[in-house]
């Protein structure tokens, strides 16, 4: 319903109107004493370019304004949004800015074409509606002049709003429809990935040979060395560089060079396209990742199976789709996942991917411990996933060593082949590097030449510009020369051709693999590498929590071979042979063996303890008899023919003097009295009268490091590294 009637003089706001001019009943004093607020937008900036009469006609609603009543200097024309979508009221600050002067009581009346250029998405136009109800701002378009706080006008502005979103809703889905129907012909190319381009609607290889070059080289690579980072770490140490054509500005179409980076290879890994196929739909945007203020966020990539349009063999392709496929394989192998093998990471553990637990089938996890360096392999699922306690835990060297072995005597009757393959790759891999710097040299040479020639067909008085192509030239004289200089030295590094000297160190390096194997120039991702080549997993489970353990390895062709290794273990109870043990150790007490003698008997009769290898001890078996519950008959008896002269026995000299004989042993074991073990493993002091007068000057120092320090510094001792110097 229009709300604009012929009206006389107005009685509400105190003046004449002019005639002619239309009044709504709907404007009163509160209104004009307020702002009039013209808002302009148009959906993009090609239509503010080429709809400029849209754009006029929504400038002239300023002038609507002064015929409703407003002075036109206060009528405010907001046009911060022209070239922005009304979808949504981010990134909108003219229709922001618009709210909040509503929300301060400024605004009397909001003028528009239409509903729509306030607003398509009803939460940010019933947003407005609910501001401008709150104070009583009103809204005019060219149909009327409407009061949010009235109900009629309310229902019929909720209306129009609710058929503006509907209306781009439609709008979207046309555009859709038809950007879907040309993909599905396979037609809809707006970009082509580097190494293509696009003439005439065709997509094709790009023309430049070296373009061409480095792409092969790098799905070459990726397929040898097998993960993004070795990809990454070879093109970076040999200088190659990702051809880049340019698609906007002064250089449009034009190749620049640029240093390879990780999101660039994986990309250009993962695209489709480098294997002929058309792809339409990859990627997909969920409205749970945006983030505001950034329109290109939320995307994610779909799996193959969801992708709308997937064509096959419609472009020339690098590499084929069977080894695009094998490549995805491995890039998802390489993830750090429980039932993935994954790539050969950093670190001594060679079998990492590659163990499996017999108990639970999950792959087995590996920590390094802080002391020594080494390694284990633990399986804790049942722990994690059901509560119960942990398969299993395996000293990572013995499991290594084992397969270690079975791996080199497998690879002992292919060493000659071994030694002709790799020849060849390194011949293989330097001629492919090779073509890559003459093409890129040939490249060089064209730009320098041409610059030459730009110069040559100068007029020679033109100097203003002569100096310039002079200059380009000299530049592209020292590129030539600098590039020159590095191919010498890849040359002369790195030969096309082996020399019979390097063929040979080749072939005996093959023939002897152990020896290779363990050489110091071997690095562990080298190791880790040809195991997984030729081992797909290892399944090791251990036999009651005892030294045995089952390995079975699985070959790369299929075979299955079994084997058994023995390991360390915690504790002495879990050994196989425990219930052995500890009858022999209960018949040895009952005939009255000594605790050392119990020693060089279990020794002698082939005894291990619970670390193999190792022999046992005066403290372990004492330990090992409180375990029992056992006591010796005869405990240790102290011989005094094996004390030589001024030496005590350290529990003998610590009554003596009253000590305690733990504060004498941390005084032997910081070095400030001398001492040694016996045959019984007892420690034997020196108790010369030189030593009993360090000893007293030691017992009187105050404690506390800086007191002891200074009284032993008074009576002439010194504390460097832990021993004390007497005077001479």
């Amino acid at each position: 319903m229009k709300d604009c009637s012929m009206q006389a003089p107005s009685a509400e706001s105190g003046r004449m109107c002019p005639p002619g001019l239309l009044r709504s009943e709907k404007i009163g004093p509160r209104h004009l004493e307020r702002l009039a607020c013209v808002y302009i937008r148009q959906s993009t900036p090609q239509r503010v370019i080429r709809n400029r009469e849209s754009t006029q006609v929504q400038y002239s609603l300023a002038r609507r304004a002064t015929e409703l009543g407003w002075p036109s200097d206060r009528v405010d024309v907001i046009d911060d949004d022209l070239g922005k979508s009304g979808a949504s009221s981010e990134g909108r600050v003219g229709f922001q800015r618009l709210v909040t002067e509503v929300s301060l009581n400024h605004v009397g009346i909001i003028l528009g074409v239409e509903m729509s250029r306030l607003a398509r998405c009803c939460k940010d136009w019933y947003q407005l509606l609910d501001v401008c109800g709150v104070f009583g701002t009103l809204i005019a378009d060219l149909d009327g002049i409407y009061d949010p706080s009235q109900y009629n006008d309310r229902l019929l502005l909720g209306l129009k709003g609710t058929m503006s979103e509907a209306e781009l809703h439609i709008i979207k889905q046309r555009m859709y429809q038809g950007v879907l129907n040309k993909a599905r012909r396979g037609e809809f190319v707006t970009r082509v990935p580097m190494g293509y381009v696009l003439r005439r609607g065709e997509v094709i290889l790009d023309p430049d040979e070296e373009v061409q070059a480095v792409m092969r080289l790098v799905f070459q690579k990726f397929e040898e060395l097998g993960s993004i980072h070795a990809t990454l770490r070879f093109l970076a140490d040999h200088g190659i560089k990702l051809p880049i054509r340019q698609i906007s500005g002064p250089a449009q179409g034009e190749v620049e060079w640029r240093r390879v980076r990780r999101v660039t290879l994986q990309s250009m890994l993962k695209n489709p396209t480098y294997a002929g196929a058309y792809v339409y739909g990859r990627r997909a945007t969920d409205p749970r990742l945006k983030r505001p203020g950034h329109p290109g966020t939320g995307q994610r990539t779909m799996p193959p199976d969801q992708w709308k349009v997937f064509l096959r063999d419609r472009y020339p392709a690098y590499i084929t789709w069977d080894q695009f496929q094998a490549h995805q394989e491995r890039i998802r192998s390489n993830r750090n996942v429980a039932h993935w093998t994954g790539t050969a990471r950093v670190g001594t553990a060679l079998l990492c991917g590659l163990l499996v637990c017999g108990k639970c089938g999950a792959r087995m996890t590996v920590h390094y411990r802080k002391g020594d360096g080494e390694h284990d392999y633990s399986c804790s699922r049942l722990l994690n996933e059901l509560g119960g306690t942990s398969c299993q835990r395996i000293a990572g060297r013995v499991i290594d060593d084992l397969v270690t072995q079975q791996v080199l005597k497998a690879l002992e009757p292919a060493s000659l082949d071994l030694s002709l393959q790799a020849a060849e790759n390194i011949e293989r891999q330097r001629n492919d590097l090779d073509q890559v710097w003459q093409k890129r040299l040939e490249r060089v040479r064209f730009e320098a030449g041409r610059a030459q020639r730009h110069y040559e067909c100068l007029e020679p008085e033109h100097r203003l510009v002569a100096r310039e192509l002079a200059r380009q030239w000299e530049e592209k004289l020292g590129a030539q020369r600098e590039a020159e200089e590095e191919y010498d030295r890849f040359r002369r590094t790195q030969p096309r051709l082996l020399t019979s000297e390097e063929r040979e160190a080749v072939r005996l390096l093959a023939a002897d693999i152990p020896s290779l194997w363990s050489a110091k120039t071997t690095r562990e991702s080298d190791r880790k590498e040809i195991l997984r080549l030729v081992i797909d997993r290892v399944r090791v489970d251990v036999v009651d929590r005892s030294e045995h353990v089952c390995v079975a390895i699985e070959w790369a062709g299929g075979t299955r071979t079994e084997h058994e290794v023995l390991r360390p273990v915690a504790r002495i109870e879990y050994m196989s042979y425990w219930p052995q043990l500890a009858s022999r150790v209960r018949e040895m007490t009952d005939k009255g063996l000594k605790i050392g003698e119990m020693v060089d008997q279990l020794e002698a009769e082939g005894w291990k303890t619970a670390h193999q290898g190792t022999r046992f001890k005066v403290n372990f078996i004492s330990q090992l008899l409180k375990r029992l519950g056992l006591r010796p008959r005869h405990a240790i008896r102290k011989d005094r023919s094996e004390l030589h002269e001024h030496e005590e026995w350290l529990s003998d000299l610590a009554r003596k003097l009253g000590i305690n004989k733990t504060v004498l042993f941390k005084w032997i074991y910081r070095e400030w009295i001398p001492a040694r073990r016996g045959r019984d493993e007892q420690w034997i002091v020196r108790a010369d009268p030189e030593i009993m007068a360090r000893i007293g000057i030691i017992r009187n120092a105050p404690r506390g490091h800086r007191a002891r320090r200074e009284y032993l510094e008074r009576h002439s001792l010194q504390i460097g590294t832990g021993t004390l110097e007497l005077p001479r």
